[in-house]
């Protein structure tokens, strides 16, 4: 996958193009512009430009896109899912990782055995938790040293540590 989710655009604001976002990240600074992005429309058609500007925090953002002069421009595009292309995301620091590259990962506890895929990452304050899924099971493991052992992207792995309590709800 080389299109990152960042968020929709719910409406337009303003008379020149500008349109608002509703983020699926946290950290507007990760896609300060100029960006290559994909604008991908309900029924599924696909256009590239470029994201010029993004303001605003929290749950809405205001972004400005390159060739979207008009209001009418900006309300044909309502709907829209905004994707970045991921090698334009800066790099991070050893040990950091993306959400984007946390989804997916194949879980295994430190014996060998595959728990699922991480498929949903929440957001607690103190540190994430990973939604484990497979099949009907699902685990739910915290990002904290004395349980993640090791992330290797390269093998599509994260490997964690059993401790007490943590498998109490999760049939093995």
């Amino acid at each position: 996958m080389d299109w990152v989710p960042v968020g929709y655009i719910t409406k337009t604001h303003g008379l020149k193009g500008e349109v608002k976002l509703k983020p699926v990240i946290t950290d507007p600074s990760l896609v300060q512009g100029p960006h290559r992005v994909r604008l991908k429309k309900e029924d599924g058609s696909v256009t590239e430009t470029a994201l010029e500007k993004v303001r605003g925090q929290g749950g809405r953002w205001i972004v400005k896109l390159k060739d979207l002069k008009s209001i009418e421009d900006a309300q044909a595009l309502v709907g829209t899912a905004v994707e970045v292309w991921r090698a334009d995301f800066p790099l991070l620091p050893d040990g950091e990782y993306y959400w984007f590259q946390i989804e997916g990962l194949q879980v295994y506890d430190e014996d060998g055995r595959f728990y699922g895929t991480v498929t949903e990452i929440i957001q607690t304050g103190s540190n994430d938790v990973y939604v484990v899924r497979d099949g009907g099971k699902e685990l739910l493991l915290p990002m904290i040293d004395s349980v993640v052992k090791s992330i290797d992207l390269t093998e599509n792995r994260l490997i964690f540590h059993i401790i007490e309590g943590l498998l109490e709800n999760h049939p093995v």
